[in-house]
């Protein structure tokens, strides 16, 4: 691997160290790089593991610093529900071929391609409204945490959205701690792929120098900027663009 394809590394996980920070689907641009310096997409998918641990940890302790949650208030549900899917879905990540992962990466890329072009008042209607069952509560977490662990791309979003229907948190409070599960259930996840020889660690150390301070930077923007996820969109869909192109036509 040369020089510039360890400098395109650096950048994807600048660029998804912001994006995941200030709201979710940040992994586009980790495994996009990747995908782009030839590294198969379902590799890609478990290196890029170490990276989210770092740069949520970076989050989260920057939003501390600005008062932005009390750990106090996280309930363990949440916690335990999305980890013991997480745990599934990493395991099942290890079994699939390249080409079905491949499939199921581009169909959850298109999805949220969708949901970045489609207008407002059509997603609006499609918004997840969740009983306020804890059972059913902690299916959805746990479907949620299956998907984080089997495909990170777009489990920000996802688990925003969970914990906003099911707790009725305000997106600054909800997003803080989307950052902490995703950090606690990355860690498990992290130390199976790395005990399955399923992280090439050099693209993934590379990557985690990117997001930490990509994480940094966002985390202090969005302390003080609550429509800090708006501008993010655009070059989502950009990484979204290149990365299809890499895997289906080069």
């Amino acid at each position: 691997m040369d020089w510039s394809n360890d400098i395109l590394l650096i950048i994807g996980g600048l660029l998804a160290g912001i994006v995941n920070t200030i709201s979710g689907s940040g992994t586009l641009f980790s495994m996009g790089v990747m995908t782009l310096t030839g590294i198969p997409l379902v590799m890609a998918n478990t290196t890029t593991r170490p990276g989210v641990f770092f740069q949520n940890l970076t989050g989260i302790m920057v939003l501390k610093k600005f008062n932005q949650f009390d750990l106090k208030k996280l309930q363990l549900l949440p916690v335990a529900a999305t980890c013991l899917g997480a745990m599934v879905g990493a395991w099942c990540a290890t079994l699939v071929s390249g080409n079905f992962f491949n499939l199921i990466a581009s169909i959850v890329m298109v999805g949220l391609f969708a949901t970045y072009v489609l207008p407002k008042s059509i997603l609006k209607q499609l918004s997840l409204g969740i009983p306020k069952s804890a059972a059913l509560i902690a299916t959805f977490l746990f479907l949620g945490g299956f998907y984080g662990g089997f495909i990170q791309i777009g489990v920000g979003i996802l688990i925003l959205s969970i914990l906003s229907g099911a707790y009725n948190m305000p997106y600054n409070q909800s997003n803080t701690y989307k950052l902490i599960i995703i950090l606690i259930y990355t860690i498990p996840t992290t130390l199976y792929f790395s005990l399955t020889d399923n992280v090439l660690w050099r693209p993934a150390i590379l990557l985690a120098v990117g997001q930490i301070v990509g994480a940094y930077a966002a985390a202090k923007f969005i302390s003080k900027n609550k429509k800090a996820h708006v501008w993010a969109q655009a070059i989502s869909i950009l990484m979204i663009i290149a990365t299809l192109i890499k895997v289906w036509f080069y």
